[in-house]
């Protein structure tokens, strides 16, 4: 790689990675998950996103489309030129990928869906990052003690793995993360908390804390947030739109005029509190936010 093609390629990086750590309290601080939404919808997701300042979008790309762009076929041209408008939209769109069950063997390798969307971005340029969303509390195994520091072990594996793909294309990686990570240590990392392991494997954390109300968000996740801001890393608060969610995790049961100036409140509570380790809220997820705001909402 000659100079001026390495200083090309770090400034890629570092703009991409400035997406993920927020900004100033007068700068949007809003991320967006997306699922279960087609391309062909893009247009509609970039109004909302934008009208609204939710901006990087996590984008899970609906299986049929991933098939096709993975193929390299003809029809994915139409999902390319989506992915590209989204782009010019000024957007920052990080690809969706992750299962519990790649945590549970040991594994070398780079599993095979990361490795084809690195690949559909390396032909294509489609992306400003990865989000990866493993969830590995959610497996029954997890719930067997005994089972547990493998599981956490090949987690943090699939993190460094991924990370290492993932920075190869000059992209920085997002990675998901549960408050009860904080209260689990790894017994191969002398003592430290699986949560700060997994902050310190890449470059930025969702922490899925799901909580309506500030005094059971401090309850729930107030460990978990010290945590991770002592990592110095950005880290994002998740907060919930679902509307079948049990009672207290998610917005859909409040009014939603509430919504907006709930979250600014809490980003400038967390923003005084930790600074710009604080990258700002992460909301799950774009369709139910549109079924609690109305897809001509604004903020």
């Amino acid at each position: 790689m000659n100079r001026a093609h390495f200083a090309g390629t770090a400034a890629s990086f570092t703009l991409a990675a400035a997406s993920l750590c927020g900004g100033g309290a007068a700068e949007r601080k809003r991320s967006l998950w997306v699922w279960q939404t087609p391309l062909e919808e893009t247009d509609e997701l970039a109004t909302f996103a934008q009208r609204n300042g939710f901006d990087p979008i996590f984008l899970s790309i609906v299986s049929g489309e991933r098939s096709a762009l993975e193929a390299g076929e003809q029809t994915s041209l139409a999902a390319v030129n989506a992915l590209r408008a989204l782009k010019r939209s000024g957007l920052a769109v990080y690809a969706v990928a992750g299962d519990p069950s790649w945590v549970k063997r040991e594994r070398s390798d780079v599993p095979e869906t990361v490795r084809k969307l690195l690949a559909v971005h390396r032909a294509h340029g489609v992306f400003d990052g990865m989000a990866l969303d493993l969830e590995p509390h959610t497996l029954p195994e997890w719930k067997d003690e005994s089972e547990k520091p493998a599981l956490a072990n090949n987690y943090l594996n699939v993190l460094g793995l991924v990370h290492a793909a993932v920075a190869a294309e000059n992209l920085p990686l997002l990675a998901t993360v549960h408050p009860t990570y904080a209260k689990y240590s790894v017994p191969s990392r002398s003592g430290e908390s699986l949560l700060q392991s997994a902050a310190r494997a890449v470059d930025a954390t969702d922490l899925m804390a799901y909580r309506n109300a500030e005094s059971t968000l401090e309850s729930f996740g107030g460990a978990a947030m010290e945590q991770l801001a002592a990592t110095g890393k950005p880290w994002w608060l998740g907060v919930s739109t679902h509307a079948k969610s049990p009672p207290g995790t998610s917005f859909a049961t409040l009014p939603p005029a509430q919504f907006f100036p709930d979250i600014n409140q809490t980003a400038t509570e967390l923003e005084k509190r930790y600074g710009r380790s604080f990258a700002g809220i992460s909301v799950e997820d774009y369709r139910n936010t549109v079924a609690l705001l109305g897809q001509e909402s604004t903020k």
